[in-house]
């Protein structure tokens, strides 16, 4: 009688632990590239200047949707330069 109701006690703890929300949920962010020779930058799409929408539809901008991307500034283009790829490292 008393290791059922021990096995019951846990069970229900263990299903209660399980069904509770996690209040560190969120989506995770990816790095840029370690590189010496390549000077990878974390930024968010916003700050480039490019809306939401537009950023949806181009996968090495934002491919998984977190609203961060990676730039390396292009000099040899001109002041504001860069290219960019998602944050998936």
């Amino acid at each position: 009688m008393l290791r059922r109701f021990v096995v019951l006690v846990g069970t229900v703890i263990v299903a209660a632990v399980l069904l509770m929300p996690s209040t560190a949920v969120g989506k995770s962010v990816g790095g840029c590239p370690d590189s010496a020779s390549a000077k990878w930058e974390l930024v968010t799409v916003e700050s480039l200047g490019i809306p939401p929408e537009s950023a949806t539809g181009l996968a090495s901008l934002d491919g998984n949707g977190d609203g961060w991307t990676c730039i390396k500034p292009m000099p040899a283009f001109g002041p504001g330069g860069f290219v960019f790829r998602d944050n998936t490292v």
